[in-house]
C-alpha cells in the first residue's frame, strides 16, 4: 500500500509540473495566442520527420510515402523562427542566407503559408503548415520554372518540434548553415 501511495505521489507531482507554466508564463507545451489562449505557432521549430511524396527526376531505388525520423542532435536541422509582428507574422529559417527569399502569403495564429525562393534558380519551395497539437506540420512543393512554364520538381511533408531556441553556428559551408536547437 505504501509503494501504491508513493507511486500516486509521484505521478500527481509530475503531471503538475508538466502542466505548469514556463519562466515566459507559456505552458511547457508552446506559446499561447495572447487574444484566445489557443496554442500558436510563434516560436522556434526544428524537423523531426520527413517523408518525399514525389521527385520528378527520382532514382529507380526511390521509396515514397515513408516517414524518416530525423537525428535531435543533426548539425544541419532545418530550424525555423516564427514571431508576431503587430497584425502579421515573420518568419526566420536559419538554414539560408541572402540568396533565399522568404514570402508569407497567409498566416494566422495556427497556420502559415510562405514560399522560400532561390534567386539563382528561380525555384520556390511552397510551405503550408499547420499547428497539430504540439507540432507543426507542414506540406511542401518545390516548383521550378522550366520552358516558360512552372513545373513541380518535389513534393513532400515535415514535421516540426517546439524548441526553447535555435541559432545559427556559424557561416553557410558546403552542406549549408550549421543550427543548434535547444
Amino acid at each position: 500500500m505504501r509503494r501504491f501511495s508513493l507511486l500516486l505521489l509521484a505521478l500527481l507531482a509530475l503531471s503538475t509540473h508538466a502542466q505548469s507554466p514556463r519562466e515566459d508564463g507559456n505552458p511547457v507545451g508552446g506559446a499561447q495566442d495572447q487574444r484566445s489562449g489557443s496554442p500558436t505557432i510563434e516560436g522556434f521549430w526544428q524537423d523531426t520527420a520527413r517523408r518525399v511524396l514525389f521527385m520528378r527526376d527520382a532514382p529507380p531505388a526511390s521509396v515514397f510515402g515513408k516517414w524518416n525520423a530525423l537525428d535531435p542532435q543533426q548539425t544541419y536541422p532545418l530550424a525555423k523562427q516564427i514571431r508576431r509582428s503587430g497584425a502579421t507574422y515573420e518568419l526566420i529559417d536559419f538554414n539560408y542566407d541572402d540568396e533565399y527569399v522568404i514570402k508569407i502569403l497567409n498566416a494566422k495564429a495556427d497556420g502559415i503559408e510562405f514560399v522560400r525562393s532561390s534567386t539563382w534558380s528561380g525555384c520556390g519551395m511552397r510551405h503550408a503548415c499547420q499547428l497539430n497539437a504540439a507540432e507543426l506540420f507542414c506540406s511542401l512543393e518545390n516548383i521550378c520554372p522550366e520552358n516558360g512554364r512552372d513545373v513541380l520538381d518535389w513534393r513532400g511533408e515535415e514535421r516540426y518540434a517546439r524548441r526553447d531556441n535555435c541559432e545559427r553556428m556559424g557561416r553557410r559551408e558546403a552542406q549549408g548553415i550549421p543550427v543548434r536547437c535547444r
